[in-house]
């Protein structure tokens, strides 16, 4: 198997040499001919993606956390459910929130992630798109920009926005952060038009998800697959900011429905309207302005696994 693992060189601190060696080795004991890229920015990461399917490449490992595949999603090569894409792609956890992950299931020890791309198989995955509109749906002149994770407004951006602000060392605490921005969370007056509903609310968060977690493990869809063509989309309406802080905790369980209001609409595509405007967050990355149409593609990517949602192959 020609594989290029492609390894963030910044995600997972001091581990990331051991971690990426021993991943490596498990896949040399296969008989796999194994390159090993460490992206010192952006553009490298993006010119070895480009590279692969011409290199005669069968395989891209993507070494580092959600940030990595984020990135590294906008330049994979799409596919269908009947046509796979020509360049499946692997996982080897190495980052703070390894969410993507963790909707998998499957073993996060070097050894056993690598075991679960070596037994696993190529598999359809879906993705979402978020295409900047204007107020009348019609497009604006910026770029779309792919997720395989989450792509939402509220508290979810308002945290990475906090977050920018934080120092170093608290940056990549995310669940601390998170609780710290609902001391200052302001609700979002949201006009939302999915295929076959409609909906406006005064939220707090509003979140379209292809996987069940977000922010280093928090349960926010459980019931969200990564390969149904449907976005799980989360609402938590406005409450009372002392109630809605003392039950928030919940989210981290995936017990925030017991919150009155709370809950989750299927949707295939999403109008986002906000007043105000709001920033939308996208796989932990602050992305352009609302408003925004959200869409799910089925199949678009391959991930060679041996879990997918939980569960075993």
């Amino acid at each position: 198997m020609k594989t290029l693992m492609l390894v963030n060189p910044r995600a997972g601190g001091r581990g990331n040499v051991e971690v990426v060696e021993s991943a490596r080795s498990r896949f040399a004991r296969e008989g796999w001919d194994i390159s090993v890229v460490r992206s010192q920015d952006i553009n490298e990461g993006i010119a070895a993606i480009n590279k692969a399917v011409d290199n005669g490449l069968e395989l891209l490992v993507l070494c580092g956390g959600d940030g990595t595949i984020h990135s590294s999603i906008q330049h994979l090569p799409s596919g269908t459910e009947e046509s796979l894409s020509p360049l499946p792609f692997g996982i080897i956890p190495l980052g703070s929130g390894n969410d993507v992950y963790r909707g998998l299931g499957a073993p996060r020890d070097p050894i056993g992630a690598a075991e679960n791309i070596i037994f696993g198989k190529p598999v359809p995955i879906d993705a979402g798109t978020v295409f900047p509109v204007n107020i009348d749906g019609s497009p604006r002149n910026e770029k779309p920009i792919r997720f395989i994770n989450t792509a939402g407004v509220g508290i979810d951006s308002q945290t990475l926005v906090t977050r920018a602000k934080s120092p170093r060392w608290l940056s990549a605490r995310y669940e601390i952060i998170f609780l710290l921005t609902l001391a200052s969370l302001k609700p979002i007056s949201a006009s939302l038009e999915a295929d076959d509903w409609n909906l406006d609310i005064e939220a707090y968060w509003i979140l379209a998800c292809n996987n069940a977690y977000i922010g280093t493990g928090m349960h926010v869809a459980p019931d969200a697959k990564i390969d149904d063509g449907l976005m799980d989309v989360l609402l938590v309406p406005k409450k009372p900011k002392l109630e809605f802080m003392m039950h928030f905790n919940k989210v981290f369980t995936g017990r925030h429905f017991e919150i009155e209001g709370v809950h989750i609409r299927k949707a295939k595509n999403l109008l986002l309207k906000c007043d105000p405007i709001q920033r939308l967050a996208c796989d932990g990355d602050l992305a352009f302005l609302s408003p925004a149409r959200i869409s799910i593609e089925k199949g678009v990517f391959s991930l060679r696994t041996s879990w997918l949602n939980g569960k075993k192959l």
